[in-house]
């Protein structure tokens, strides 16, 4: 918990305290352009996770992993795969990057829960419900209805429990998020979804759901997009753990983590697509180009998050929960399904 008053911090405090924390940024779709690797390697990322597939069939999705597996294989002097968590202690000693596979949508699965466990072997650790529209699971964040969670989806969940997957019910419904927080067994996460209350946007979630979320031991990973952060002009560093702050005030240190969404600029043949097809509407997603927040414009920035939450009075254990040590917690509990 923050103090009220900000204090003085000491560099050699940042670069100590960064240096020895486990950083993890849960969401990272930027991540399917090798030439920004770099960037998180710069930032002391231990391991940042990969978008690999989102709204597209399972021969798609498959192609993805194939490429994944061989840039495992090419460039595994920068990168290694990360099944379990162990693996994130070896890539922290080893200084490479971890990276495990993540689907921003559950239309890959083909309506097939069988092809669950078969994604759980090839390394995907965590499989949101909805991208924003409806699929079979459920309702999106920004569809005109908001109805529950379907049969199917219901089944899904059980298999990701049972092979050891992470539910993510970012972009997901209100409605189909509270249906599964119920029913789950283990803990869920909004990998990358924002406080409502301080940004009004569909993709940012209510008080309950943060509520709900943290009483099934999970989580919510903060989101750097600039339209979920603040509305106007390019928000700051102090408005993106704004966020943090709301969450650990809410329901305590233990369910709130990092999970930036840097996914480039964009360009305007992209977002006209996304606003064609209904993946992304325009009272939630302005024009490009989406600038993040100032002083963590990209993943090289990461140290400064310490710094303002060292500003802000969390104390060292504290700080390293945030930058990633609550995703490891997680990820201990669901993969070892």
């Amino acid at each position: 918990m923050t103090t009220a008053t900000a204090r003085h911090v000491d560099d050699a405090h940042v670069k100590a305290l960064h240096d020895r924390a486990i950083v993890i940024d849960a969401v990272c779709p930027l991540m399917r352009q090798p030439e920004h690797w770099d960037e998180w390697i710069a930032g002391g990322t231990t391991m940042a996770i990969p978008t690999i597939a989102s709204t597209e069939d399972s021969q798609s999705a498959f192609g993805k992993i194939a490429l994944w597996l061989q840039w495992l294989r090419e460039y595994e002097d920068k990168i290694t795969f990360v099944s379990r968590v162990s693996d994130i202690e070896r890539a922290k000693k080893e200084r490479r990057l971890g990276v495990t596979f993540h689907f921003q949508d559950s239309l890959p699965l083909d309506r097939n829960v069988g092809l669950v466990e078969v994604y759980q072997r090839l390394g995907v650790r965590m499989i949101q419900l909805c991208y924003n529209q409806k699929n079979f699971v459920g309702d999106g964040a920004t569809e005109r209805t908001d109805a529950g969670l379907s049969d199917f989806g219901v089944k899904v969940i059980r298999e990701m429990e049972r092979v050891g997957i992470l539910v993510d019910l970012s972009h997901t419904g209100y409605r189909t998020t509270m249906d599964a927080l119920e029913m789950a067994e283990r803990p869920l996460v909004f990998s990358h979804s924002n406080v409502r209350r301080l940004c009004e946007n569909r993709r940012n979630i209510w008080d309950d759901q943060i509520k709900s979320v943290a009483a099934k031991r999970g989580m919510v990973g903060i989101n750097g997009f600039p339209a979920f952060v603040k509305k106007g002009p390019q928000p700051t560093i102090a408005d993106f753990v704004n966020h943090i702050d709301y969450v650990v005030q809410l329901v305590g240190i233990d369910h709130v983590g990092l999970a930036l969404d840097y996914y480039g600029l964009g360009t305007a043949a992209d977002y006209a697509a996304a606003i064609k097809s209904g993946r992304w509407r325009a009272d939630e997603y302005p024009p490009p180009p989406h600038i993040y927040p100032a002083g963590i414009e990209d993943a090289s920035g990461f140290p400064n998050i310490t710094r303002e939450l060292l500003r802000r009075g969390y104390k060292d254990e504290d700080a390293l929960k945030v930058l990633g040590g609550n995703w490891v917690r997680i990820f201990g509990e669901v993969w070892a399904a």
